[in-house]
């Protein structure tokens, strides 16, 4: 016996909210994929896998649209089995999903000062042999963020690389770079911004936009939650007196 009245409407709107949810889970993967691509050219210089947030969130992305599938059907069948298990399981992703914002929160300032002692290690190993993947990943990230060095490009000036030279810094440093364009440089030609800052902004831009998605998504997970509920005591209410 189909529902009707009040909750003809609730069944309704946890179909849209549910077609939304699984919108929401392809933006997350798509966000992830963007993150991804943004990032994990840097992975070489870091200890913290940063790259390892967007693949998470592709998962979480991918797993929000399954749900919402059992959620869809849940509302359509009227079957109140789809829909105590999408309840379930959308307690369980919103219960993750807190927790893993208050870790982030929590740790927010360890990730910045990880990241500052990742890029010093990585200043300190570039050109070295057996470093090749360092090296290409910092000269990427100065080349892509114009940056040069941790700090500035005096950072330099402390490293193998140069052997305490103050007029030398790598070619990627160079407004236009060519062969041995750091060698005997002018400040006028070469970036003077150092990659700390620029690094820590682009991480905080994607979390911006993450979070942004994030919030979104959690808004409609509780009304579905509570739409799905709603309809499962329907369908009972209606099933006692069918």
């Amino acid at each position: 016996m189909a529902v009707e009245g009040g909750a003809k409407c609730i069944k309704f709107l946890l179909f849209v909210f549910n077609f939304i949810f699984f919108l929401g889970g392809v933006g997350l993967l798509g966000v992830g994929i963007y993150v991804h691509l943004n990032i994990g050219d840097y992975v070489e210089l870091s200890s913290v896998k940063y790259v390892t947030g967007s693949i998470i969130i592709m998962a979480v992305g991918a797993i929000i649209a399954v749900i919402s599938f059992f959620g869809c059907c849940g509302a359509i069948k009227e079957n109140r089995c789809l829909l105590g298990t999408f309840f379930a399981l959308m307690l369980l992703v919103f219960g993750l999903e807190v927790a893993g914002t208050v870790l982030g929160y929590v740790y927010r300032d360890q990730v910045k000062t990880e990241l500052k002692k990742d890029l010093d290690n990585a200043l300190g190993q570039y050109g070295e042999d057996g470093k090749d993947g360092v090296t290409k990943a910092f000269d990427l990230l100065q080349e892509k963020e114009k940056c040069c060095g941790v700090n500035g490009y005096k950072d330099w000036r402390k490293t193998p690389f140069t052997n305490g030279s103050h007029s030398i810094v790598p070619d990627s440093c160079c407004k236009e770079m060519k062969s041995e364009c750091g060698k005997k440089f002018s400040e006028d030609n070469i970036y003077t911004e150092g990659c700390y800052q620029k690094t820590l902004k682009l991480l905080q831009d994607n979390l911006m936009i993450i979070g942004g998605i994030g919030v979104a998504v959690a808004v409609i997970q509780l009304l579905s939650m509570i739409f799905s509920m709603v309809l499962i005591c329907k369908i009972k209410d209606q099933s006692s007196f069918a």
